[in-house]
């Protein structure tokens, strides 16, 4: 895009319209809220947009009627063909430099722009420090040397090298006072902000987009927040919005055993419950004690199929089923209601026997609820290449996936199957509870 046609030209004005893709009404607290948090922290307006809470088109329109100079939009993949249209509506009524940033375009990087016009921008890898060096070089020619930015020379697209991972000791605060009603993870019997205390995780799994990270930024990826960052928070959550439960969204924060066991002594003075997650290998004894005296209430643990050869050699996740069973078992004797994540509609022909044992295999846990999820092949993962090499992939559901959207690979619907999988296991699950 030829500078000249950049609107901003003072660093302290240029303003900002930031369109957070939200079709499943997911949280903002784990990546696009810490964007936002360093936008403002550099002094520039920003107006938030969240398309679960405000259409599309409404969006749209707002930004062709205001006079923002850069229009940012934060993506997963299963969101980008809306992300597009909304792009080229934008682009019709107004020249405003578009920035795509989020998993989407660190999997699939400068094809994006070889495809799509109406892109100007892409921010491969973590954003904050990124955004705030584009906003503040926007309308120069030194825009083009920031680290992790994509971008066109000419018709050539151009990858900037990435930067180092964020350092979590200087991440900006995370805006609460913008976010106030939409940072919550709201689920069975619990509502609450969503909290993070590491970033990053050091395993590959095949169906899941932080391997993009973990290809990019190696074991660097992995990071903790300083303590103290993470108990002021929580201080503040709770004396400002009266908060009484939250939740710890990243599942790596166990990893570390004498982190989390400084962590968790640290939240239990400020006498909040809390629901977390984490991978089954690290629940044992002395953990489980530690969780049930510091105030945990519920945790959540990615299962996904109840086949342990399966789940090892085709999602490289190895726990096996005894470990899983003996987790679920520590948890439920200690009072702590453990949730079980689970998934269907792989791309294999013994899915529906996967699925039937995914069931039994819950009905043996009896986690205090199982939820369950429609696999979908992210682009950069191994999965994704599989059904990339196999034709698996249907392109007209991939091009209009919307919102509760089904399976989007070729003859494969199991959205009523997941339906009557949920209601029926979680009713079999309910009446074990009662026995």
């Amino acid at each position: 895009m030829p500078i000249k046609k950049l609107n901003a030209t003072n660093k302290r004005i240029a303003r900002v319209a930031f369109v957070f893709m939200n079709n499943n009404c997911l949280p903002v607290g784990k990546g696009a809220g810490y964007v936002i948090g360093a936008i403002l922290e550099a002094g520039f307006p920003v107006t938030f947009y969240d398309t679960s809470l405000k259409s599309v088109g409404s969006i749209a329109a707002d930004v062709i009627r205001q006079p923002f100079d850069v229009l940012m939009i934060s993506t997963m993949s299963q969101f980008f063909p809306e992300v597009i249209k909304f792009a080229k509506k934008v682009k019709r009524h107004r020249d405003i430099p578009i920035l795509i940033g989020g998993i989407h375009p660190t999997s699939v990087g400068k094809t994006l722009l070889e495809k799509h016009p109406e892109i100007d921008f892409l921010c491969i890898g973590e954003g904050e420090s990124m955004v705030v060096d584009f906003l503040n070089h926007l309308g120069t020619e030194s825009l083009f040397e920031i680290q992790n930015l994509a971008y066109r020379s000419g018709s050539r697209p151009v990858v900037n090298t990435l930067r180092f991972p964020e350092n979590l000791e200087k991440l900006p605060a995370f805006p609460w006072h913008k976010f106030e009603k939409d940072a919550k993870y709201t689920g069975p019997n619990i509502t609450g902000p969503i909290i993070t205390a590491s970033r990053g995780c050091p395993y590959k799994c095949t169906f899941c987009g932080n391997s993009v990270y973990l290809q990019h930024y190696g074991k660097a990826y992995l990071r903790f927040r300083p303590i103290s960052h993470v108990i002021d928070e929580l201080s503040m959550l709770a004396k400002n919005y009266s908060v009484s439960c939250f939740y710890f969204s990243d599942e790596m924060m166990l990893s570390n055993s004498e982190y989390v066991c400084e962590l968790l002594k640290a939240v239990k003075r400020l006498n909040i419950k809390y629901f977390l997650q984490g991978r089954t290998e690290w629940v044992n004894g002395k953990l489980v004690e530690t969780l049930k005296d510091t105030g945990c209430a519920k945790f959540f643990t990615g299962v996904e199929c109840g086949n342990e050869k399966f789940r090892k050699k085709h999602l490289n996740r190895h726990m096996s089923n005894k470990q899983i069973m003996s987790a679920f078992s520590l948890l439920r004797k200690a009072g702590i209601a453990a949730v079980s994540g689970n998934m269907i509609g792989f791309p294999f022909e013994e899915d529906r026997r996967l699925t039937k044992e995914t069931i039994e295999f819950n009905l043996a846990l009896r986690p205090a609820y199982a939820s369950f999820n429609i696999f979908y092949p992210y682009p950069g993962t191994e999965l994704h290449k599989y059904c990339i090499d196999n034709d698996l992939i249907d392109p007209v559901k991939e091009a209009n996936y919307t919102r509760d959207q089904d399976s989007i690979l070729k003859g494969i619907t199991v959205k009523k199957q997941i339906a009557n999988i949920v209601m029926f296991l979680n009713h079999k699950l309910y009446k074990f509870r009662k026995q």
